[in-house]
């Protein structure tokens, strides 16, 4: 763990003296906020039966933020190290595979989450300025933000593979991109052209179908379970990549 830890931190620093990571917070920031204010306008103008947290969660550019964010951060986590050649160093040291590949995956998981964190401001100024004064209903709160990790660690781990596999952050980005837009919008394909009972086992693999669950406040034990079990898959073969490295040199 102490390997874990000191790698992590390293990882760390090295995003908050990176341009991009800042750049990727505004861009994060702006969208979000432009996403809030028109779900306001909206629903003032024309209340509706979905929840300003529902569109919020559900909305378009939430979905650009978590389909475009884990590239992008994720990209030079293996691959700068590949082109640099520090990895060598870093696998002839007192560390093991899987520290190496734990720790550079909760270094973005824990930067990816940050950058949701200026969001749960949201939540307090809908509550300050709504006409409506009953208790605040935690459980969309929970499940929204609780979709938004448990999607972004499974796509902060495909960022993994992409980067793991190549020496090129462009490449490794856009690799992360193209898997996270296949796995979107085949979820959506399968869940929205099937009936009956095999509409009820794509919906297990849609993630627009678990955000609008999670959204509403409802979080079945199954959805934890995939994600977790997906995350594990990917980072059991970004381990093995890394392995493969290793063997090579």
């Amino acid at each position: 763990m102490r390997n874990v830890w000191i790698l992590f931190k390293r990882e760390m620093l090295a995003y908050f003296c990176s341009p991009i990571a800042y750049i990727v917070g505004v861009c994060v920031l702006g969208l979000t906020g432009i996403s809030f204010n028109m779900i306001v306008t909206i629903l003032s103008e024309s209340p509706s039966d979905f929840t300003p947290l529902m569109w919020f969660f559900n909305g378009m550019f939430t979905w650009i933020i978590l389909l475009v964010v884990p590239p992008v951060i994720t990209m030079r986590l293996f691959a700068d190290e590949k082109r640099a050649g520090t990895i060598e160093t870093l696998m002839t040291a007192p560390l093991r595979d899987i520290e190496y590949v734990a720790a550079k995956f909760l270094s973005g998981l824990v930067f990816y989450s940050l950058l949701w964190l200026p969001t749960l401001s949201y939540v307090w100024v809908l509550r300050h300025f709504s006409q409506d004064k009953t208790p605040l209903d935690l459980g969309p709160v929970v499940g929204g933000y609780l979709g938004l990790f448990l999607m972004g660690m499974l796509l902060v781990a495909l960022g993994c593979v992409a980067s793991a596999s190549t020496r090129n952050q462009i490449i490794a980005a856009v690799l992360a991109f193209a898997m996270g837009c296949a796995l979107f919008f085949t979820g959506i394909y399968f869940y929205l052209n099937a009936a009956g009972q095999n509409r009820e086992f794509f919906e297990s693999f849609s993630m627009l179908a678990h955000m609008q669950d999670f959204s509403r406040g409802v979080i079945e034990w199954k959805r934890p379970v995939f994600y977790l079990t997906f995350t594990g898959f990917l980072l059991f073969v970004t381990h093995r990549i890394v392995q493969a490295r290793q063997w090579k040199t």
